[in-house]
């Protein structure tokens, strides 16, 4: 019997007119391939690849795919321009991302585990191009954000008022009177929803926020210059998306994807809330469907209950082949 060997290599390529940078590893090169598209706006994936790997073990029966998408990570570069960080471009990177790692690595398809927003633009790739994917995980998928962004402060402001404090009700008064399109805003309710279990349930702000810097400067790809840039790159890529996400509605723009799409959703979300990501699982018109609640769990259930999350895609190995 041949004795297939790890692979891992970290490249840089140009997808669509930009200069991106993809880590792809795995026990097995001739294993199927995943892609992981990360969620954010503007953070990276290629610095969790060694967390996501010690919690979810994926390596063993994928050729995984870690990518930092266009304005994020190593690939934040001052000559992105703003005008290219919209959803449409970020689906058609997903696409050409794709082809290149299915030409390179000599598959006919790829599986595609995509995060919150990379969830998004995950399906409005497969409603483009379902010819590339074998399937399509969607985690705490964002699909309706007018809603969303109503409902994340209405968690909020029953939380801050059932504890009585008065100090946060102002906080979020505040934030309700304007659109939350810039990323200080943005990072002020990031704070606000971690400390109180809505995006990790066992987490506050500081201890996710010290996860990802250490994630960084322990990454042999990354380091102090490479925090630098992922910082720079986060303010970046959110200035420049979240004015187009304020009127995301996925019920409008992909109604209908010929790929088998799996949704996995955390109970405790508040970012992405479990009524309206239900709702939309059961319009979405698709070749094959399910859709799975992490009870213990908030917007990271990759994280939180890592377990069943890598039990529930390894599951679908054999059928997705």
């Amino acid at each position: 019997m041949k004795h297939k060997k790890s692979f891992t290599l970290l490249e840089k390529i140009n997808i669509n007119n930009s200069t991106q940078w993809i880590l792809v590893r795995g026990k097995n090169i001739d294993a199927p391939l995943l892609i992981h598209v990360q969620q954010g706006p503007g953070l990276p994936m290629i610095s969790e690849a060694n967390e996501m790997e010690k919690l979810l073990h994926l390596e063993n029966n994928f050729l995984v795919a870690y990518w930092d998408q266009r304005g994020c990570g190593k690939s934040f570069s001052k000559d992105v321009l703003p005008e290219t960080i919209n959803l449409g471009q970020m689906a058609d990177d997903v696409i050409t991302c794709t082809k290149y790692l299915l030409e390179k690595y000599n598959k006919n398809k790829a599986i595609i585990a995509g995060y919150s927003i990379g969830a998004t633009i995950s399906l409005m790739a497969a409603a483009k191009d379902s010819s590339i994917f074998t399937a399509i995980f969607a985690t705490g998928t964002d699909v309706d954000i007018p809603y969303a962004d109503h409902y994340v402060l209405d968690f909020a402001m029953d939380k801050a008022v059932t504890g009585n404090n008065e100090k946060l009700i102002k906080e979020i008064n505040k934030l309700k009177r304007q659109p939350i399109v810039e990323t200080k805003r943005f990072q002020q309710r990031a704070k606000i929803l971690t400390n109180l279990g809505g995006i990790k349930a066992d987490s506050n702000y500081n201890s996710l926020v010290l996860s990802s810097v250490k994630n960084i400067l322990f990454s042999r790809y990354y380091g102090i210059g490479g925090l630098v840039k992922t910082i720079k790159g986060m303010a970046f890529c959110q200035n420049a998306l979240l004015p187009e996400l304020s009127s995301l509605n996925l019920f409008q723009k992909v109604k209908k994807v010929s790929v088998p799409v799996h949704f996995i959703q955390g109970s405790l979300d508040a970012i992405a809330p479990l009524a309206k990501g239900k709702a939309y699982y059961e319009q979405l018109e698709t070749a094959d469907k399910s859709f799975t609640v992490f009870e213990k769990s908030a917007h990271m259930p990759q994280y939180e209950e890592s377990e069943k999350f890598s039990n529930l895609i390894t599951s679908f190995l054999n059928y997705v082949k």
